[in-house]
């Protein structure tokens, strides 16, 4: 017990020392990147693109050096050159806006609507609402297609949420995943199986080490499956082996008997929050090499 004590507080002094910033990869990258994005937003294009080239070189996997490396080509009318670049930027990273938004703009000013639509539609997703941008291009997208009433819609909404965001920029109405979804309902049900283990372990275990150990296996998967709602599956699972024990069980006559379980039991709980604590930042910092 000793030492998985001294193993959370270290690991959760490692948690505030290296991922206790909770940017996107795509958001540290371009805080380290902003040297560069200075000389582009500057007009130095050539000066930029030799920055962002010596980027990739030594990070190839960098999305924002791609981006802006992408961007520097398009100044430098090599149109060809930055869709490679681009394509090569979601290949490492799907989830960054820009790329998704400047791929889109770019395939529309070399009279490719269909290639444009389809990386407009992403930016229009990735948005969640908080920019215009990615609405206006794919209306023209759409206008080119001759999907007339698709593109007056989109210009439409790009005039309403332009005045949304003028009046609260953070206000968004895209509807937010919900909180309860079928992943859960199907971790939660691995909850109860786990849960059940727990039961069964701490009543026939001869000693505390066992039960200590199913239940940080246990909660660390709980961290891993779902690193941002493990909280509500800790929860569960010391509700459901409290529940579990005192009233599908009965009590040993034995005194020592009885105290083992109690330590088997309560420790199962704290150790299920502990881990699986830790178990999610360890998933979100797998996530973010």
């Amino acid at each position: 017990m000793e030492f998985l004590v001294v193993i959370a507080f270290f690991g959760y002094i490692y948690y505030l020392r290296n991922y206790a910033d909770l940017r996107t990869p795509s958001e540290k990258e371009a805080t380290a990147l902003s040297e560069g994005i200075k000389l582009y937003e500057n007009g130095r294009t050539g000066d930029a693109f030799a920055y962002f080239d010596s980027k990739i070189r030594q990070k190839p996997k960098s999305c924002i050096a791609y981006l802006y490396r992408a961007l520097c080509q398009k100044e430098l009318q090599n149109p060809d050159a930055a869709i490679a670049d681009m394509q090569a930027g979601l290949s490492y990273d799907d989830q960054v806006f820009p790329l998704h938004l400047e791929l889109g703009k770019l395939y529309f000013e070399q009279n490719q609507p269909d290639k444009a639509l389809v990386a407009l539609n992403r930016a229009v997703a990735l948005s969640e609402e908080t920019s215009t941008d990615a609405y206006h291009w794919r209306a023209k997208a759409l206008k080119q297609l001759g999907r007339e009433k698709e593109a007056m819609h989109d210009a439409a909404h790009e005039v309403e949420l332009k005045a949304v965001l003028s009046t609260n920029p953070q206000t968004s109405t895209t509807s937010k995943a919900p909180f309860f979804d079928k992943r859960l309902a199907i971790n939660m049900v691995m909850i109860v199986m786990t849960s059940v283990l727990l039961v069964y372990v701490i009543k026939n275990a001869e000693s505390i080490h066992l039960p200590y150990l199913v239940a940080v296996f246990a909660a660390i998967s709980i961290g891993f499956v779902e690193p941002y709602r493990g909280w509500l599956l800790a929860v569960m699972q010391c509700i459901l082996l409290v529940a579990g024990y005192f009233l599908l069980t009965s009590r040993p006559d034995d005194r020592a008997r009885q105290e083992l379980e109690n330590f088997s039991l309560y420790g199962s709980m704290i150790l299920t929050f502990a881990a699986s604590f830790l178990g999610g930042f360890l998933k979100r910092a797998l996530n973010m090499k």
